[in-house]
């Protein structure tokens, strides 16, 4: 007779850890504006245009090479701070889940398993990172924009003071002031979402290694708004934790939580269970 299927490790993301995440970046990133801010407009004075662009692109530079650095160093910070935090809990948790079953295992953690920690905190940095060269980029673009077209400094300055809390985010034409704040504030949190998603059920699938398991039932977590068709077919269906199921609409297979903002998790079926 086969045996009934026992399953473990299914987790969850710790909201706590996922508004201390958005409060770092949105600090980041309104201190990286207030000094672009400065910098831009202590350079406007009576200085002709094309002066101005010159030495607008001495400044970018100096920002560019300051704020790539800092995000990298910050978010290192972080991305530790945070997979630490979710390993231990996860760790914890499932041990407690396999104890209320009846089960006094001991985890073997390979190298690998071991590594994962570093492998998520070089994700985070390298997605990270991105955020003020596409910031300083784009406030670039829209300063020269201005100074080509005459632009005097209440021009330049009302270009530039809606580049804040998020580089994606700029107030669209006819919104307010708070309504483009609510949805930076909005892109903030997703960022955060996602990447506290992402090292919960990498952790979780490490810890469930580490007690044998090989195989996992993916569970689909619909989004805030939309879900994605391959995920919500997925749903139920048996995977190998190395492997994953295959995604049809991104051409690979993929684990639950790889994709950015999908919020699907799993449990873990308990070695000879399957």
């Amino acid at each position: 007779m086969k045996p009934q299927r026992v399953t473990f490790g299914r987790m969850y993301p710790n909201a706590g850890y996922t508004a201390r995440y958005r409060r770092e970046i949105k600090k980041l990133i309104r201190a990286m504006n207030e000094e672009t801010r400065s910098e831009i407009l202590s350079l406007y004075s009576d200085k002709a245009n094309d002066g101005m662009l010159r030495d607008l692109q001495s400044v970018m530079k100096k920002l560019r090479e300051k704020w790539k650095k800092e995000f990298e160093r910050r978010d290192k910070q972080m991305a530790e701070w945070l997979a630490d935090k979710t390993q231990k809990r996860t760790r914890k948790d499932i041990q407690k889940q396999l104890k209320n079953m009846g089960f006094a295992l001991t985890p073997n953690y390979t190298d690998a398993q071991k590594a994962e920690i570093a492998k998520f905190v070089e994700e985070s940095v390298n997605l990270i990172k991105t955020i003020p060269m596409n910031y300083l980029n784009e406030v670039q673009d829209i300063v020269r924009d201005a100074v080509e077209r005459g632009g005097d400094r209440a021009t330049i300055h009302e270009a530039i003071k809606d580049k804040f809390d998020h580089p994606l985010v700029n107030k669209r034409a006819g919104e307010s002031e708070e309504d483009a704040l609510k949805r930076a504030e909005r892109r903030a949190d997703l960022i955060a979402k996602d990447q506290v998603q992402k090292v919960t059920q990498q952790m979780a699938m490490s810890n469930a290694k580490a007690y044998g398991a090989t195989k996992g039932e993916w569970i689909h977590i619909p989004g805030e708004k939309t879900s994605r068709i391959t995920h919500m077919e997925m749903d139920g269906q048996i995977f190998d934790l190395d492997k994953g199921l295959y995604d049809s609409d991104v051409g690979e297979y993929v684990l639950p939580g790889q994709l950015i903002y999908c919020m699907c998790t799993f449990q873990a079926i308990f070695p000879g269970t399957e």
